[in-house]
């Protein structure tokens, strides 16, 4: 006797009505522990390839209120360090699940049924196809050096050189009162280059464009410090960009982004 085909689909809608119903895997602390140790392994190896490996792109970074567009895994790597700026590594060497019965860690991880969070969402890691990737990153401040007894006190930072041809160039840093970052550029007469200052308010901090021998100004503007400065340089070799911030108040490090391109 032939079985009506009737039966046969009503046991398959309720098969797939009940798998339908199943719930979706989600994180636990042991995926959790394991994908924090690749991550913190990648980033103290200075291993690029292996972080930029556990990240779901397009990439939502924040920094100092601005969205730095990750597309893909070229453009990460191309801006991994203003990304994984020292204190971004610093928190995630620093990060741990915290453990009943031990002390605090000194940044949490908090582990939830469909996310995990590094700091207060510095880090943000969501199953994506089955898998465990950072979906979002909040670029935190750099926090004072301990010697520094606050901002106004942090020892000067050495120069930082940088290496741009033709293209573009990000930075990423956080200031003081009455502090600056400075790096080196070389670069050759008439390239025309444009130094932008993103993520700050009004002129609370400005970059201003020197030469490295006589620290004489580009212009008048270079001079004074500008959110954005573009012209031709007027000879070959080494210039500085000083970026000062000239707020004397508000909060006690400002964060900003560097934008450097070369024509």
């Amino acid at each position: 006797m032939k079985v009506p085909l009737r039966s046969h689909s009503v046991g398959y809608v309720a098969a797939f009505t009940i798998m339908m119903g199943l719930p979706q895997p989600g994180v636990d602390e042991r995926s959790a522990a394991i994908f924090l140790r690749d991550l913190q392994r990648g980033v103290a190896r200075d291993d690029r390839a292996a972080v930029a490996s556990l990240i779901r792109y397009p990439l939502t970074v924040l920094a100092g209120g601005v969205r730095i567009p990750m597309t893909d895994n070229a453009s990460l790597l191309q801006s991994y360090d203003v990304v994984f700026s020292p204190a971004l590594k610093a928190l995630i060497a620093d990060a741990a699940i915290p453990v009943a019965g031990r002390p605090a860690p000194t940044t949490p991880v908090i582990v939830t049924a469909h996310l995990v969070t590094i700091g207060l969402d510095a880090v943000r890691i969501e199953p994506v196809g089955g898998e465990l990737r950072i979906t979002r990153i909040t670029m935190p401040a750099a926090a004072p050096s301990p010697e520094s007894g606050g901002a106004a006190g942090r020892p000067a930072r050495a120069p930082e050189r940088l290496v741009l041809d033709v293209g573009e160039i990000r930075r990423a840093g956080a200031l003081g009162s009455g502090e600056r970052d400075v790096y080196l550029l070389p670069a050759k007469k008439n390239r025309l280059l444009e130094v932008r200052i993103n993520g700050v308010n009004g002129r609370d901090i400005v970059a201003r464009i020197v030469r490295a021998t006589g620290a004489a100004p580009v212009d008048q503007r270079a001079r004074d410090g500008v959110r954005t400065w573009i012209g031709r340089l007027p000879d070959d070799g080494d210039y500085r960009i000083e970026v000062v911030r000239l707020a004397p108040g508000g909060a006690s490090r400002l964060s900003y982004v560097m934008v450097v391109s070369m024509r």
